[in-house]
């Protein structure tokens, strides 16, 4: 097999959507004869942690290598849960975090990953250079390995870096380093990956010229997780409407929650026939907005539970819902639970402005759209979904839309990527 060090920040037992594209690859890049070897940190505080994702991983035969990584996470335990902040005090740390530390908040981990990557880069006989993120901390440590090694490095863009909607930039100063920091990793690169058209024209639109080639491999769903887990079982008949994942920044779940308690009040014979179940972290002020919107009988919280749990869960429900809150950037905002609803073939009430997620929900089909924030246009919608339940006319997904986002066939096209730089290497030397 050829080797392919993938570095990656974010990497089980952490848990949240961050983790699943990196631990994905690493699962179905064996059947397609490339040997993963994974750079990344031993856990510190973090929000949520599964272990059954690290049992995946391993189960795929990866080498994994942690190094110590000096940053905030090392304030709280090791892998202990750490509790989600309020938006107001997430919002402080940022702001202090993007005055302190370029590029982001990870960079204490670059000393120890650059020197632990070159021994794995000569131990292991490393043929391509994986760097994900974010972090950007992750890019460049890959350009300084790939510097230091000559070996050929793919940079994997989850978000954008200088046009990333969380991203602050307090000084026309810190916002011209950062541009030449990205600058100086896309010069080390072969090529480019990312997950949707819109980061991919927006890199190409920064890229110097004869930079390296961007391609699109976006988030997706593993069909093997919905083959062998089975839904969990239910002996209500109520319409389920579920959310799985955390909410940050602009996606919040207020305007959701506003919008069903109005819809309740104008359908009161509804009541008993709906539920809102929530997977994950929510903001510490929901428990009381659902008190004080009176939706103690209709929401219930879940909090974290294991990917494989998750799965059961999203099987189990009638719709699944997802918000992308209104900001600049967002039309490039395609987060990685889409597409794992994508692939029950349920139907989807997406929250969300116009953009690249929109697009994939028109071809799926099956999907209930409204603007984020429009409590209106969201009571509409749900007068809409609830009618198409009672009368069992829920629509299904495309099958053909969902083929596209299985994630083992999308390993297959990162698998084919490395080895064409592969062999534009060897060439070369």
């Amino acid at each position: 097999m050829h080797r392919v060090l993938l570095i990656a920040y974010y990497f089980p037992p952490m848990g949240l959507s961050g983790v699943q594209r990196v631990a994905k690859f690493v699962r179905y890049l064996p059947d397609y004869g490339w040997h993963p070897v994974v750079l990344t940190v031993r856990p510190g505080g973090y929000f949520a942690y599964d272990e059954t994702l690290l049992t995946e991983v391993e189960a795929a035969g990866a080498s994994i290598h942690r190094t110590f990584s000096l940053d905030p996470t090392r304030l709280f335990r090791n892998r202990q849960p750490v509790p989600l902040p309020t938006e107001h005090t997430r919002r402080r740390w940022h702001l202090l975090n993007s005055w302190l530390f370029i590029p982001d908040n990870k960079i204490g981990w670059l000393p120890s990953a650059v020197r632990t990557g070159l021994r794995l880069i000569r131990e292991q006989q490393i043929d391509v250079l994986f760097a994900s993120a974010p972090p950007v901390t992750s890019l460049l440590i890959g350009a300084l390995l790939h510097r230091h090694s000559g070996c050929p490095l793919v940079l994997d863009f989850r978000d954008d870096w200088l046009e990333n909607p969380r991203q602050l930039f307090p000084t026309r100063w810190h916002r011209i380093l950062h541009a030449r920091l990205e600058q100086w990793t896309f010069r080390q690169a072969a090529c480019i990956t990312t997950i949707n058209t819109y980061l991919q024209q927006r890199l190409r639109h920064r890229l110097p010229a004869n930079g390296p080639p961007v391609h699109v491999i976006p988030h997706g769903f593993d069909p093997a997780d919905f083959k062998t887990i089975p839904p969990e079982p239910r002996s209500d008949r109520k319409l389920r409407l579920l959310y799985s994942g955390v909410f940050y920044d602009v996606q919040q779940p207020d305007a959701f929650l506003q919008a069903l308690a109005q819809w309740l009040t104008q359908h009161t014979e509804a009541r008993t026939h709906v539920e809102a179940v929530f997977i994950g972290l929510v903001p510490p002020h929901t428990p009381s907005l659902i008190d004080q919107l009176g939706l103690h009988d209709v929401v219930t919280l879940r909090g974290y539970l294991p990917h494989r749990d998750v799965i059961a869960a999203l099987k189990a429900a009638d719709v699944l819902w997802l918000t992308v809150g209104e900001q600049p950037g967002a039309a490039g905002v395609t987060t990685s639970k889409l597409f794992e609803y994508i692939g029950t073939g349920k139907p989807i009430l997406a929250l969300m402005p116009d953009g690249e997620g929109r697009k994939i929900l028109q071809a799926y089909g099956a999907a209930y759209l409204a603007p984020p924030h429009d409590v209106e246009a969201i009571v509409q919608t749900l007068t809409h979904l609830y009618a198409d339940w009672k009368r069992a006319a829920l629509p299904t997904g495309n099958a053909s839309v969902i083929r596209q986002f299985d994630r083992k066939k999308l390993t297959g096209e990162l698998a084919t990527l490395l080895e064409v730089i592969r062999q534009k290497s060897c060439i070369n030397t």
